[in-house]
């Protein structure tokens, strides 16, 4: 078993990151933001065409986003200087003359599932079909509450912790880990996907209040979820009857579940220390009563706070330990397979290999 380095690899470029809610952007403002070390500007157009810029002014660097929306542009706070939507200069106050290198780079962005997604790399190379099909808050199947953190930690750290869910009965007690001990109990199967792999187990065995029931009962839980890169988490979780699992011979269930949760959850590197983490999460529309999704949605929350103080501490140890090596243990595999499928992702970006 080889040795998990504490040390984070380089950023991808050639992928679609999360930059935001959908309703985090109007045309009223821009709106500022860090992605993997690049300072981005977004607004809107006004036909709601949303616009991703460099945020910097090639003048004196002012951010953008400290500027205006006028129109389809965006006006420098600093000293009026105006770029269209292609980060093309139309305006520079007080002088005609516009030197051909007064422009601000343009990112793809394309509006999807509720999310803004970015692409930082080659723009002729930004294919749509690579952003993962997460549920947007709009989806009439499902019920979801949504929010977002920023994480005082490296993202892949994050990947970490998304990757081994044993750690709910430790980190999340009260919260997402009552009654969590069987999450650490077997070895879930793992799939490779492209750009990605699927985690899927059975949780046999449960004792759980179905939304709206006067009270519990045995149940078999099934989830899945798949983690593709940059960073972006799909997990299905399924109530089905006591015996469902035995039945299934440990294959995914065949039958539809008697509750069933969907979250969708993105992670995008900020910088080399810190993480935006976006999230939404509730149940089929089906089986939603009043005040479960808020109820659920609260308890969601609640622990990835608790996420947030771990992995905080977690990446102060890991700077004051330069150099140092993790010790890796048997449930590390899922993680260690999506540190791999980075590394060749990055690879790939190179040319190398």
């Amino acid at each position: 078993m080889s040795a998990i380095i504490a040390e984070e690899p380089p950023f991808l470029q050639c992928c679609w990151y999360v930059a935001a809610w959908s309703d985090d952007v109007s045309g009223d403002a821009p709106f500022g933001c860090m992605i993997a070390g690049q300072p981005i500007v977004l607004y809107r157009r006004r036909d709601g065409a949303a616009v991703a810029l460099a945020d910097r002014c090639p003048h004196r660097f002012a951010p953008l986003s400290v500027g205006r929306v006028e129109g389809d542009d965006i006006r420098c706070g600093y000293h009026g200087i105006r770029f269209d939507a292609t980060g093309v200069c139309r305006e520079i106050p007080n002088q005609d003359t516009i030197p051909p290198q007064c422009f601000v780079r343009a990112y793809p962005v394309v509006e999807r599932h509720s999310w803004l997604w970015v692409w930082l790399g080659d723009p002729s190379q930004a294919n749509p079909g690579l952003i993962p099909a997460a549920v947007g808050l709009d989806d009439p199947d499902w019920d979801l509450r949504c929010g977002a953190k920023t994480f005082a930690a490296n993202y892949v750290l994050m990947h970490d912790n998304l990757l081994d869910l044993s750690h709910l009965a430790y980190v999340h007690p009260t919260t997402l880990g009552r009654g969590a001990p069987a999450w650490g109990a077997g070895r879930p199967a793992v799939e490779r996907l492209a750009r990605g792999l699927r985690v899927s187990r059975w949780l046999p065995d449960g004792l759980m209040r179905i939304a709206g029931a006067a009270a519990p009962q045995a149940v078999d839980q099934w989830n899945t979820y798949d983690f593709l890169a940059p960073g972006v988490f799909l997990l299905r979780n399924e109530l089905h009857p006591a015996g469902t699992a035995a039945a299934s011979g440990g294959q995914p269930p065949t039958a539809a579940p008697l509750q069933a949760v969907f979250s969708s959850q993105a992670v995008t590197p900020v910088d080399e220390r810190h993480t935006r983490y976006f999230y939404s999460i509730g149940p089929r529309a089906c089986d939603s009563v009043p005040g479960f999704p808020e109820r659920f949605f609260a308890m969601t929350d609640a622990a990835f706070e608790e996420d947030s103080a771990l992995l905080r501490e977690q990446q102060r140890i890991i700077d004051a330990s330069p150099g140092l090596k993790m010790l890796p243990l048997a449930g590390d595999m899922p993680a260690q397979t999506m540190r791999r499928i980075m590394a060749q992702l990055k690879a790939a970006e190179r040319g190398v290999g």
